[in-house]
């Protein structure tokens, strides 16, 4: 039986890269030809994390495991799961849906891989070094969850409009996240939409990206938030159970979320056009 403390790092990297083009998570973006995944989990590797999950597609399972096994270190243990859609806590009607059930849903696929306090990120981010030693560091001192956020600054694409989960933060802790829609630069000001007006933001607040820390009783939190998600919402075509919704439900429970602020930029693909940006970032940060 595996030590219950170790930290395990869960990858979603089961996303369809609609707007991209293609999969994301299989790009070769990094200096020497890296993918996002590879670089993540080479940081992860220097912060201390020594097991993986990637909740996956069936069809990248090839892949991914041949890409991992050229240049992750021997003593790095990795797993493959799925991102089901008939994983749910209740049986529901599959037979018009083809998208997965969203970040919720994909946290859950990885269930009966993970026993102890465990990090989430996306396979298709660049989240910096910073990231991973936040997480470590935050998971290994205390009970409380943990999200490392971003300024929004440090967020946005020079191709379009971007939407991201706004933070409210006091005392550094998480109260709550609201999603603004379209952020971009307008003149002078950074603006977005929300709640349908469209309103200035600060280029410093702290921006949600899917960069979590959790203990083991976010599992049960995601069994009975997929239930009544099941229950209420899987008829609809195009419906998710996302991630920050459980968060925030959690938070109104009394859950503790501390916040981190990492000191890298964030850096990701959401565009095809992000794609060169992207590489040329990376490459300045390599030094090259």
């Amino acid at each position: 039986m595996r030590n219950s403390a170790e930290l395990t790092l869960v990858i979603m990297a089961a996303g369809m890269g609609s707007r991209f083009g293609g999969d994301k998570q299989l790009a070769n973006l990094g200096p020497n030809g890296e993918t996002m995944l590879e670089l993540s989990l080479q940081s992860a590797y220097k912060a201390g994390f020594r097991r993986s999950v990637l909740v996956i597609r069936p069809e990248l399972e090839s892949t991914l495991s041949a890409q991992l096994a050229e240049v992750m270190p021997a003593d790095f243990d990795y797993h493959f799961c799925y991102q089901k859609l008939d994983d749910l806590p209740v049986t529901v009607d599959i037979s018009h849906r083809s998208k997965p059930w969203g970040t919720a849903h994909a946290l859950y696929a990885a269930r009966h891989l993970v026993e102890g306090p465990l990090a989430v990120i996306n396979a298709d981010d660049y989240y910096g070094d910073s990231a991973f030693t936040a997480l470590v560091n935050g998971l290994s001192a205390t009970d409380d969850w943990l999200m490392v956020a971003y300024p929004l600054n440090r967020t946005l694409s020079e191709f379009g409009g971007v939407n991201r989960g706004v933070c409210q933060v006091a005392d550094e802790q998480l109260t709550s996240v609201a999603e603004w829609l379209d952020i971009r630069q307008e003149s002078a000001v950074l603006k977005g939409e929300l709640d349908g007006q469209r309103l200035e933001i600060s280029k410093d607040a702290p921006v949600s990206m899917t960069c979590w820390g959790f203990k083991a009783n976010i599992f049960p939190m995601l069994e009975s938030a997929l239930a009544e998600f099941a229950n209420t919402s899987a008829h609809l075509e195009k419906s998710e159970c996302f991630l920050p919704t459980v968060v925030q439900s959690a938070i109104d429970k009394g859950q503790v979320v501390r916040i981190a602020v990492a000191q890298d930029n964030w850096l990701g693909v959401t565009y095809p056009e992000d794609a060169s940006w992207v590489k040329q970032k990376l490459m300045e940060l390599a030094g090259e």
